[in-house]
């Protein structure tokens, strides 16, 4: 499931987010901080402008192929930070997941859900 921007602004602009910082990442949630803090000053509405210095130092301490001032994939930058993010903010046990068989028996549309219920149980 995809949240619409403004959702994922709000969420890191209320500080929610920080329930959801993971003691495990290796980022250790400066990435998810610095994006907080980001977004905060780009909506403060206090300036013109917004100098994202900070938020890029974070992703170049953890992505060295982001250090300096050279043209980058856009898309290798995107992936990098979604995944960040997700790193940054998973709260869930590393190592493999226990798949349960589902039942016998059931329609498409009941596996998917039977699915979708057991990737997104907390352990």
């Amino acid at each position: 499931m995809s949240l619409p921007f403004c959702q994922v602004r709000e969420y890191f602009l209320s500080k929610k987010y920080k329930v959801d910082l993971s003691s495990t990442s290796k980022m250790q949630g400066r990435l998810a901080e610095e994006f907080a803090n980001l977004l905060a000053d780009m909506w403060a509405g206090r300036h013109d402008t917004v100098s994202p210095n900070k938020f890029k130092s974070a992703v170049a301490k953890s992505a060295p192929r982001f250090v300096g001032y050279s043209q980058q994939d856009s898309q290798e930058f995107l992936r990098f930070f979604t995944e960040g993010l997700h790193e940054d903010l998973n709260k869930g046990k590393k190592g493999k997941r226990k798949i349960e068989e589902p039942p016998k028996g059931l329609t498409d549309v009941e596996l998917a859900e039977h699915r979708w219920n057991g990737y997104t149980i907390i352990r």
